[in-house]
Order: C-alpha cells, then sequence, then structure tokens
C-alpha cells in the first residue's frame, strides 16, 4: 500500500527550491530476503521540478547501505545505490547517503537497505522549481571587503542572491589563514540551468544532510562563469578530507571526469585564484608543506592531491576530475605571470628557470637567470631528502626511490620550487 507524504510535503512554490525530510524508524522495515530490508512504498505528491535531490542520514552505529527506487509513469525502476558521502567538519557521529539528482518526474519511491539499521533512517528530499528564476543579484568586487592586492574580484552572486528568502543563514566561521588553493568539481549538474537552485541544494545536502556548519566550499563557479559566495575568503572549509586548515576550496559545477572545462568557468576560476593569491601572497606556481595534511602540495592542488594523506580521512577521491585535474599545472605558471601577482613587493618568479629531464633517472639538471644553488629535494610528506650535488647545477637522484618528489632552489634570497618524477 502506498503511503501518501501530505504531511511531509507540503504545498510546492514555483518560484523558490523546497527541501523536506520523512523519518524511517527500524520498524518500518521488513526483511524480504538475506542482507534486504524492505521500506513500504511511499507515493509522490503531484509537482513539477526542474530536479530532485535525494538523500540519507542515520546515527546508526553499525554501517548499513542503502539502496533507492523509485517509479515513474513507465513503473517502478531499477534500485540505484545512494552513495557514501566524505565525513568533513568533524562530524564523526552520522552515515550519509546521496543519490544524484535527477530530472524525471517520480511518482512513488521505496528504501531497501542491507541490515535493520539500529536508529532512524532520514530521507531529504529537495527539489528546484521548472521556471526560470529570479534575475540573479550580483555583488561587484567594489562592494567587497578592501583589497590589500591589485588582483581584482569578479562579481560574485552572494548569499542573499542564491538564498534570497534568508533560509540558509552563514554560522559562524573558523577562520584560517590560507597557504594552499584547493580546486574541485561537484561531479554533477554538468549541463543545468539556474545554477542558483544548484548551490542552494549544496547547501541543503552539507547542512541538513551531512550535518556541517555551512555548505562545504568558500567559492562555487558555474559553467556559464559565474561565480557563488560559498563560506567566502578566510574562513576554514569542509572540502579537503577533513585537512582544511591552511586551505580554500573552489568547486567548478559539473562533472570533469570526461568533460570538457567551459572556457567562461575556466576564466572566472583563474580570476578568483589569483584574487585570493593576492590577497594571500600565495605564490601560486609554488610548492610548500601544507601543515595539515603533511604534504608537500602545490599552492594550486586537486582535491585528489590529498589522497595520500596518512592523517585526515581521504577516500581516493578522483575530484576535480582529470580534464579540470590536467589544466591545474598550466593554469598556476600562467597565473605566477599575471601583472597584478607580479606587482607585489615581495613576488618573484622566474620563468626562465628549468628542470630536466623529468622524469629523471639518475642526474637532474637546471639552469635560468642567474646562479641557483642551495638545492632542497622533499617527497610528498615533506620529508627532507639528502642527494650527491655532482655540479653547481646538477643532482645525481639515481638513489630515490620511483616517485613524485619537489626540488626547490634559491636565487638572492628567493625558493622556487618544482615537481619532478624519478622514473
Amino acid at each position: 500500500m502506498l503511503r501518501i507524504l501530505s504531511l511531509l510535503l507540503l504545498s510546492y512554490s514555483l518560484i523558490a527550491q523546497e527541501s523536506h525530510s520523512l523519518k524511517l524508524k527500524p520498524s518500518n522495515f521488513h526483511e524480504l530476503a538475506r542482507e534486504e530490508f524492505i521500506s513500504e512504498s511511499f507515493e509522490w505528491p503531484k509537482s513539477n521540478y526542474a530536479f530532485l535531490g535525494i538523500s540519507a542520514y542515520s546515527f546508526a552505529k553499525k554501517p548499513f547501505e542503502l539502496d533507492i527506487r523509485y517509479k515513474t509513469k513507465d513503473g517502478w525502476q531499477e534500485w540505484q545505490a545512494m552513495d557514501d558521502q566524505h565525513n568533513e567538519d568533524d562530524i564523526k557521529d552520522r552515515q550519509t547517503f546521496v543519490l544524484n539528482p535527477f530530472e524525471k518526474q517520480i511518482l512513488a519511491w521505496q528504501i531497501r537497505c542491507s541490515a535493520v539499521p539500529d536508529s532512524d533512517i532520514v530521507i531529504r528530499f529537495f527539489t528546484a522549481p521548472k521556471v526560470n528564476g529570479p534575475a540573479l543579484q550580483f555583488e561587484s568586487s567594489s562592494a567587497a571587503s578592501p583589497q590589500s592586492c591589485t588582483c581584482p574580484r569578479p562579481p560574485v552572486c552572494d548569499r542573499n542572491c542564491w538564498c534570497p528568502d534568508g533560509t540558509c543563514p552563514p554560522p559562524t566561521y573558523d577562520n584560517t589563514t590560507p597557504t594552499h588553493l584547493i580546486v574541485h568539481h561537484s561531479a554533477g549538474f554538468t549541463n543545468a540551468t539556474d545554477y542558483q537552485f544548484v548551490v542552494a541544494y549544496y547547501w541543503d545536502l552539507h547542512v541538513n544532510t551531512n550535518g556541517w556548519s555551512d555548505i562545504g566550499y568558500n567559492w562555487l563557479i558555474d559553467p556559464n562563469g559565474v561565480v557563488y559566495e560559498g563560506r567566502g575568503s578566510g574562513h576554514s572549509g569542509a572540502h579537503f578530507s577533513c585537512m582544511n586548515s591552511g586551505t580554500l576550496g573552489f568547486c567548478v559545477i559539473g562533472d570533469y571526469r570526461t568533460n570538457p572545462v567551459q572556457s567562461a568557468a575556466l576564466q572566472s576560476l583563474a580570476e578568483m585564484l589569483l584574487y585570493e593569491g593576492c590577497q594571500n601572497s600565495i605564490n601560486l606556481a609554488d610548492s610548500s608543506l601544507h601543515t595539515s595534511s603533511q604534504l608537500m602540495l602545490r599552492h594550486i592542488s586537486g582535491h585528489r592531491d590529498g589522497n595520500s594523506a596518512s592523517v585526515g580521512c581521504p577516500k581516493g577521491t578522483v575530484c576535480p576530475g582529470q580534464v579540470l585535474y590536467d589544466k591545474l599545472d598550466s593554469l598556476a605558471l600562467a597565473l605566477s605571470q599575471n601583472a597584478c601577482m607580479l606587482s607585489q613587493e615581495d613576488y618573484t618568479f622566474d620563468q626562465s628557470l628549468k628542470l630536466f629531464p623529468n622524469p629523471a633517472t639518475e642526474i637532474l639538471h637546471w639552469e635560468g637567470n642567474g646562479l641557483w644553488t642551495k638545492p632542497e629535494i622533499r617527497d610528498l610528506s615533506g620529508r627532507s631528502i639528502l642527494t650527491n650535488s655532482i655540479s653547481e647545477n646538477s643532482l645525481n637522484v639515481s638513489d630515490l626511490a620511483a616517485g613524485i618528489y619537489f626540488l626547490s632552489l634559491q636565487h638572492e634570497g628567493h625558493r622556487q620550487t618544482f615537481k619532478f618524477w624519478i622514473q
């Protein structure tokens, strides 16, 4: 028998997003087969939405797997696994699940789990209206906080822009001094429209399902190049596998494992990285030890660069997708040469300095303008490694195991760092 969600799902507005939840108790499930427990079916009220996001959480102590299926006009669809969410923001007491949002209009839904949970399961629903959203009201860079450098911040759709009804209040943030800028993709919504509702969905998912204090990212950028305020500048986020101190998170909305990145999105990402790099005196083409992860990281890194950490909660993510990830090194080098970065009094980057061969096997050479000395090699954990000098511009690296390393060199009091490989 289908249960009507009249108490759960209130009347839907066509001018704003909606989010609702339903609590399923262990008694709502019955055993169908070994390790297969199914809830009753729930009817979905008639509504017209652009996309539907379904997520869930439980405080159950024993882990379990969660599947969902839904009924359309074509009948019941196949069961779909709801993926585990990353633990962030020091939330350790809940299991969280999410299904990629979809556009199909459903008539009913049902939950299946691998074991009867020892606590309630809260199922959450987010719908975006199937109409054009209100015109975005941007906060211009001139309205932002005073800038300490000449790299301007592009116009931003702030919290009042993507959540105009005021139901997404910011918390009291923990501040951080960023040393590393971490790039993400959302792994979804590559071809969406009305991205302000997408940002509101991520806020709802991160806060009401995951239990975080706010949307996890500092900034979000849609494929059209619109920048959205998340936690904003200088605030510790929830995006880098529980190693967030010293980082800012930039999420490019879309799935970039194989999809190309729109030029407008790349341009806005570049402008935001320039702005934050300049504000925080970050050498965008350099690398350094990231204290929270204890990894040597490029100052513009991808989420996946934290996978090798022995601390935090890395889970082997492919974020920000191979296509976007492959652009980060060249993007960092290009941004470091931007006139607004070079105008900083203490900022220098010598593009003439070259490292070769890379990958290396026995001897590593470098050459550039002037004399570059005091070579220092560190591994991915930040540990300093001694090597034998061959000459003033060569090192014997034959004793290094295959892998990724960082070489820093000094010239007139300035150090410059390169990533290199040993085959």
